[in-house]
């Protein structure tokens, strides 16, 4: 192995991680305009689903797509739907969410076998699962950021949690996950603190 084969390694290594960091900046800017744009945000995503929905209807009719497949992509389309009526206080736990979830990994492989058994360019099928299949469930997961910055009084949960005697905490996803691996790393690994009473 010469040595311009080791920098061509190192080179396309910087590459993806100039590629993920670009990737982490876009969304995280994504994120930052829905959560200070959420009526603009909900309007996007909304024409965004019909669009997508229209798409699917002007394959079906002029490419021959299957009509099963395209008759579920549909009916999952119209589940997203569901979504905007809590948008956008989405919360992670609730049915419309967690079952969007899975028609969204359900409606992938289903374009993922139809398309491992016809044959089309590979700039066509990556058009199609970006647009078709991602573009909406993606808007709606960029969207969940904006949950963290509604106020109470629009959050249709409040009442709710109210009734109930059990205070709950609202919060995003990653701080949960990050809270989780701090608490259970303060149990593994004692603190200083802790470590000067033995």
């Amino acid at each position: 192995m010469t040595f311009l084969a080791l920098m061509a390694y190192g080179g396309a290594a910087l590459g993806f991680i100039f590629v993920t960091l670009s990737l982490a900046c876009g969304l995280y800017y994504l994120a930052e305009l829905v959560e200070e744009h959420t009526v603009a945000a909900r309007k996007f995503i909304k024409w965004t689903l019909w669009t997508v929905v229209a798409l699917h209807i002007i394959l079906l009719v002029f490419d021959r797509f299957p009509v099963i497949r395209t008759l579920f992509s549909l009916a999952c389309h119209g589940w997203y739907s569901l979504l905007f009526r809590d948008f956008p206080a989405i919360e992670l736990t609730s049915p419309y969410f967690v079952v969007s979830c899975v028609l969204t990994v359900t409606d992938h492989f289903m374009w993922f076998f139809f398309f491992a058994r016809h044959y089309h360019p590979f700039s066509e099928i990556a058009t199609f699962f970006g647009i078709c299949v991602w573009l909406v469930p993606f808007t709606f997961f960029i969207s969940l950021s904006a949950n963290e910055y509604t106020l109470p009084a629009y959050d249709p949960s409040a009442a709710r949690s109210s009734e109930d005697s059990s205070p709950r905490k609202r919060g995003n996803l990653i701080k949960s996950i990050s809270a989780y691996i701090l608490q259970k790393n303060d149990e593994m690994l004692p603190s200083a603190s802790a470590r000067k009473n033995f």
